[in-house]
């Protein structure tokens, strides 16, 4: 939920006489200055933010005709 407000004598003030219950968790964005968007908000991160990860070496070559599910099935390189 987005509800937009300002801050009057240093209390945010909800614009449209919206109110939330007492002990409500917010987080305040100031959207007047540039700043890093909520990693938690959907659609703000990208691919390029996740830390690559190494798989480690092939064990060996691949053919077009290896049965990978099969061979780690049973257990075998």
């Amino acid at each position: 939920m987005v509800i937009r407000g300002h801050v009057q004598d240093g209390v945010v003030v909800f614009d449209a006489g919206v109110s939330l219950p007492e002990g409500t968790d917010v987080l305040v964005v100031d959207v007047g200055r540039d700043c890093p968007p909520d990693p938690r908000s959907r659609g703000s991160h990208s691919l390029l933010d996740i830390a690559p990860v190494s798989l480690g070496a092939a064990l060996r070559p691949l053919k077009s005709d290896d049965d990978l599910l099969q061979e780690m099935l049973e257990g075998r390189p």
